[in-house]
């Protein structure tokens, strides 16, 4: 090696050195002022664990072109944890002719065809359910307040008590459900929520035995929340960090 090359990088070296050490020291420098200062991590606003919810609620059927149903429901739930709970849910949907009934679809099928649409009408169902709630965040709302919110899946059990527009003696039989659901906190106790729901079962129709049915509502309403207030524990303290 002569003594050209052992010249030229020993001056790369030291420029090497020159670049790194104030850059190092500088990093260092950041890292100790940030070490200094007080980090608050702002905690959930809301605990559920431990924790009863009724959630009334009120919502229209969507799938359905031939026959619209209201109901008005409720939902009482008891939180295992931040993540799941189990719950009972009752919805009624016999309402007479105050509200719902046959759409105008299903008049222009009968004047055009003469024959009438058969559909599946729910009166009422209950059952049991497990719930999940994924995922969980909060946003900004207008820049002056945090909402924090959920959104859940759930699945369960139901019995329904149904008939069909064409047959409307009604029977109760078993069925499922499944539901998507998100709620909005206003405070510690208290939010708004809003609910997809599908009832899936076996109906008689008109001219069909055990026709595999299903009833999809849009439901909205609000969730109280029991005792009103919540500690936070050490072991939740712990899991936040």
């Amino acid at each position: 090696m002569t003594k050209a090359t052992v010249s030229l990088l020993g001056c790369t070296l030291v420029s090497l050195l020159s670049i790194a050490l104030p850059s190092v020291a500088e990093a260092q420098q950041v890292r100790a002022q940030f070490d200094d200062k007080i980090h608050v991590l702002q905690p959930k606003p809301v605990l559920q664990k431990g924790r009863f919810e009724l959630a009334p609620r009120f919502g229209v059927s969507v799938n359905d072109d031939v026959y619209r149903s209201f109901k008005l429901g409720l939902n009482a739930n008891y939180h295992l944890s931040e993540t799941f709970y189990i719950g009972g849910l009752f919805d009624w949907f016999d309402f007479g002719d105050a509200i719902g009934g046959v759409t105008a679809s299903y008049e222009a099928i009968a004047n055009q065809t003469g024959a009438s649409a058969d559909s599946p009408v729910v009166q009422w169902a209950g059952g049991l359910e497990l719930g999940y709630v994924p995922f969980m965040g909060k946003l900004s709302l207008f820049n002056s307040a945090i909402v924090y919110y959920d959104f859940a899946v759930s699945v369960g059990g139901m019995w329904i008590n149904a008939g069909s527009v064409s047959i409307p003696s009604a029977a109760g039989k078993p069925g499922g459900t499944i539901a998507l659901s998100g709620r909005f906190f206003t405070n510690k106790w208290i939010a708004f929520t809003v609910e997809v729901r599908d009832l899936i079962f076996m109906q008689d129709l008109e001219g069909v035995s055990g026709a595999l049915s299903n009833v999809l509502t849009f439901a909205g309403g609000f969730s109280f929340y029991l005792p009103t207030t919540f500690e936070y524990t050490q072991e939740f303290v712990d899991s936040e960090d």
